[in-house]
């Protein structure tokens, strides 16, 4: 003959499948926190990602111009100017001139890194807090530089080798370009002494 659960062991196994509860919810807590955690570290480094792919790639891009054109590269401490083959906004491979600038907002204590074609409007690549960020520049060789081209090198090319932008805080804080093209504009006929410029025409 079958007995059935003592009030007693009904107690016990209530007490036991609580506590079992108790420890299920407490560990699917800490899963989901983690979970969330990690979402967002990754949305985090995401935005990283893209900022530092927005960064990189015109400056990836830079090429030199003939020195009487108005876009020959000319780097600064928060600003550089220059044409790019790997413009953000205009077509690839075409020479677009581009500028990059850190601007600074004292009413939000925020610095911002803006980015802007010729005939398009300005286009914000991050911002972080407080008044930093600064732009150096390196030739193959040497140390870095606050300007460029540099005044005692004469013999520099028209564009850096290296192009660092130093935010100082947030991730990543320093981000190094590499100028992949050439870095001096091509001999044109009219530059040398057999040019069209160096004959006089015949009376």
């Amino acid at each position: 003959m079958s007995r059935g659960f003592t009030l007693l062991e009904a107690l016990v196994v209530l007490v036991i499948t609580a506590l079992i509860s108790v420890v299920l919810v407490q560990g699917l807590g800490l899963l989901l926190g983690a979970r969330t955690s990690v979402q967002n570290r990754l949305v985090e480094v995401d935005e990283a990602v893209i900022e530092q792919s927005l960064f990189l790639e015109p400056l990836r891009g830079v090429v030199p111009d003939y020195n009487e054109r108005p876009h020959t590269f000319v780097g600064e401490v928060k600003r550089l100017h220059g044409m790019t083959t790997r413009p953000l906004q205009g077509r690839s491979g075409t020479p677009v001139p581009f500028t990059l600038t850190i601007s600074f907002d004292p009413s939000r204590d925020q610095s911002t890194l803006m980015y802007q074609e010729d005939n398009a409007p300005p286009l914000p690549l991050g911002s972080w807090q407080g008044e930093t960020g600064t732009f150096a520049y390196r030739n193959m060789t040497g140390a870095w530089r606050e300007a460029w081209p540099p005044e005692d090198d004469p013999q520099a090319p028209q564009t850096p080798w290296l192009i660092r932008f130093e935010r100082g805080t947030g991730f990543p804080k320093n981000l190094v370009a590499s100028v992949n093209g050439t870095h001096q504009r091509p001999l044109r006929f009219r530059d040398t002494p057999f040019g069209v410029d160096s004959f006089t025409a015949p009376r």
